[in-house]
């Protein structure tokens, strides 16, 4: 799949998308990373497989990390973190590297009291390649 058969992949998202995504988000059905438990606990959903949320809400859901998102770190890999409101839970996706849109699959969901890794010294050329331009 190529970026320019999802036309909007690089168009950075609205309001009204990170609107639709935070009401979305509480109302699918999580599913717990059993892979993880221990280590980084977190759930997921995938677009196509969860019930409500489609494929192309993937790829949408990408576009509103990648613009309203925050930097960053899982150990030593950079990436971008959407945060609820109340700062109490994050969303992240993966991007593939060059980010792509057929990458972005799954949408994982932790909670915010743990981090991994030092959160600093990021890697900008990531950042700049990941980022759509919006809020920070």
């Amino acid at each position: 799949m190529s970026n320019d058969s999802i036309p909007d992949w690089d168009r950075p998202a609205t309001p009204d998308d990170l609107r639709w995504w935070l009401d979305l988000a509480p109302t699918l059905t999580w599913t717990w990373a059993k892979t993880y438990a221990d280590f980084a606990p977190h759930w997921w959903v995938r677009g196509g497989r969860t019930p409500g949320f489609a494929s192309a809400d993937s790829v949408r859901v990408g576009r509103i990390v990648r613009t309203f998102g925050e930097r960053g770190k899982f150990w030593k890999r950079t990436n971008v973190y959407l945060f609820t409101e109340d700062r109490a839970r994050k969303f992240w996706c993966e991007f593939g590297d060059p980010p792509r849109p057929d990458k972005v699959r799954i949408v994982n969901l932790a909670m915010t009291d743990k981090t991994y890794g030092p959160q600093r010294d990021f890697d900008e050329q990531r950042l700049a390649a990941l980022r759509l331009g919006g809020a920070r």
